[in-house]
């Protein structure tokens, strides 16, 4: 594990990991839930994110124009994607950013995807913070084939390993971290298994 990967886990586990009884979105009950935004929303956090984002991109490789995603998981990310890509060129591929609205805008251009605006057929990678049952991150995928993207990575900075795997089967799925590796802190552990004895 790189370093940078190393004090991106230390940042989510200290800031991001919250442990009780949770409802998420997909309407399942979890002993945790993370805020990754109270990571990627800070100086040290936004900045390892993108490095380790920009390190899996060319780990791959990963060949891509620019990198998008739904609001409003994936904005922290795009952004220090794109800044970071271009401060360190002499490392990385300077790469634009787009955020994908959750529905169009009622005025002005109307637009679904703000930011970045390529022309068809250009590849493009689609990313989420959190990725359980992969529904918004497919829904976001969907979104940038329609505007005439070519989707070809989706990356997440964590994968609960709740079936977003499986519902993103028909494309090269990279993800960060996985749910294992977040909880794989003796401390961590005891926690979760006091939370569950008292179910």
């Amino acid at each position: 594990m790189s370093v940078h990967r190393k004090q991106l886990l230390r940042l989510l586990r200290q800031h991001s990991l919250k442990l009780g009884r949770f409802r998420l979105v997909s309407g399942a009950t979890s002993y945790y839930y993370l805020d990754s935004k109270l990571t990627t929303l800070q100086p040290e956090g936004a900045y390892l994110s993108a490095k380790v984002i920009l390190e899996e991109i060319r780990r791959q490789p990963i060949d891509v124009a620019a990198i998008g995603g739904l609001t409003l998981g994936a904005d922290p990310l795009v952004s220090t994607v794109a800044a970071v890509s271009f401060a360190e060129r002499d490392r990385y591929e300077p790469l634009d950013a787009f955020i994908i609205r959750k529905t169009a805008k009622e005025h002005g251009t109307g637009r679904l995807i703000e930011g970045y605006q390529g022309p068809q057929g250009v590849s493009v990678a689609v990313i989420d913070d959190v990725c359980t049952t992969g529904g918004s991150t497919l829904r976001a995928v969907q979104t940038a084939e329609g505007a005439g993207y070519r989707v070809t990575a989706v990356l997440c900075l964590v994968d609960r390993e709740q079936g977003g795997r499986a519902a993103l089967s028909n494309y090269p799925f990279y993800p960060i971290f996985t749910a294992s590796e977040l909880l794989d802190e003796p401390q961590i552990q005891a926690r979760l298994e006091e939370l569950k004895a008292k179910t």
